[in-house]
C-alpha cells in the first residue's frame, strides 16, 4: 500500500511500504520536496542503491500516513505500479443495459 512515512531526519518518503513490528520496508520510495508556492515534486529516494527495498528500524521513524489520493496517484504514475484511483464522482459514465 503506498503509504507516507516521517523519518527522524524530517525526510518524508513515499513509498509501497510494509510495517513490521521493529522496522519499516520501503519499495520504491520517492522524498517528497517543496519547490515553491505550494509546490511538491518527488525525487527517487536512495537513488544509488542496488535494492529496491530499504528496510528502516522503527526508531528512526516518526510516524506513518496514507496520502492524499492525487499524491498517491501521482506517485503510482510516476514510480510505483502504474494504477492510480478515480476521484470520487471523476466522469464515470452512467451506464445503462439495453435489450436491443
Amino acid at each position: 500500500m503506498v503509504k507516507i512515512v516521517r523519518l527522524t531526519n524530517n525526510e518524508e518518503v513515499i513509498g509501497q511500504i510494509d510495517e513490521k513490528k521493529s522496522s519499516v520496508k520501503i519499495k520504491n520510495g520517492a522524498v517528497i520536496v517543496p519547490v515553491g508556492e505550494g509546490r511538491m515534486a518527488m525525487v527517487p529516494w536512495l537513488p544509488h542503491a542496488k535494492e529496491e527495498t530499504i528496510e528502516v528500524p522503527m526508531d528512526k521513524v516518526m510516524f506513518i500516513f496514507e496520502p492524499l489520493t492525487e499524491l498517491a496517484n501521482e506517485y503510482s504514475s510516476k514510480l510505483g505500479s502504474g494504477l492510480v484511483v478515480p476521484q470520487p464522482g471523476a466522469g464515470i459514465p452512467d451506464l445503462q443495459l439495453t435489450t436491443d
